[in-house]
């Protein structure tokens, strides 16, 4: 009787030690499992949505799909269209049509904060008013027009305007660099040159046609990055530049005059 007693108490007692450790070992393998679950997503389930930064590309990243064509910050120039910017940026995105200054009536972007490749900066858009002259001075007159500080008006765009305009292709993007650039900088980011440009004291332009960019050296910290398609350089940033070389607010393709000399 007391060998079975002893084994009762024997069994009873392992029955009760059991249940903690069974339960301690299911949580132990559950941590597990939790832990490595990502990597195992990652390994066998679809491959990851890139982030903004790594789709986009920084500054010195200039692709050239085709010919005569570029692609900057997930940008076609030309190809991508207001319609597709307004789709990314959503409200982030101020648009407008820019009139006066000295210069023709433009329909124009702009990204107060923006950043790719870990550079942060300032984005302007610029999109084709050549083949829309009509329905952008049509706007203009019906849209009422604001004062600048740069001497411009500038129309705001409505909803039935923004709809109408969707399908205008993007032609011109200018970034501002938080950062100040210098030569050393530049070199080791796009290479030497084909063609420097001095704008008096201040400003001088590094000219990359065929990657179709423009860059602006101020010294006084107003540095611009501005991009065409290399089918439109010489066009639209460099014949601007030459007529007038102290004039750098004038490059049709910079929006908001370029701003560099501002």
């Amino acid at each position: 009787m007391a060998s079975e007693s002893r084994e009762a108490l024997f069994r009873q007692t392992v029955g009760v030690m059991k249940g903690p450790f069974v339960i301690a070992v299911a949580a132990g393998l559950l941590s597990l499992l939790i832990a490595f679950a990502p990597a195992v997503w990652r390994m066998l389930g679809p491959p990851p949505v890139a982030t903004p930064a790594a789709a986009h590309g920084a500054p010195w990243q200039v692709d050239l799909p085709a010919p005569g064509q570029s692609r900057v910050f997930g940008l076609n120039l030309p190809g991508s269209t207001l319609g597709q910017v307004r789709q990314r940026w959503g409200d982030e995105l101020a648009l407008a049509l820019i009139a006066g200054g000295g210069g023709p009536l433009a329909l124009e972007g702009y990204l107060e904060k923006f950043e790719a490749g870990g550079v942060s900066g300032r984005l302007l858009l610029a999109f084709d008013a050549e083949t829309t002259t009509a329905t952008l001075a049509r706007w203009q007159a019906a849209l009422p027009g604001v004062p600048t500080a740069s001497g411009t008006r500038r129309h705001a765009l409505t909803a039935a305007a923004l709809a109408e305009l969707a399908d205008v292709r993007l032609v011109g993007l200018s970034f501002i660099p938080a950062a100040q650039l210098d030569a050393a900088v530049l070199t080791a980011r796009f290479g030497e040159p084909s063609e420097r440009i001095a704008g008096g004291e201040r400003l001088e332009h590094w000219l990359y046609p065929q990657s179709g960019l423009a860059v602006v050296l101020d010294a006084q910290g107003r540095d611009v990055l501005q991009y065409a398609a290399p089918a439109d350089f010489e066009r639209r940033l460099v014949a601007p530049l030459r007529a007038t070389p102290l004039r750098c607010a004038e490059l049709s393709a910079a929006p908001a005059r370029s701003r560099c000399g501002a």
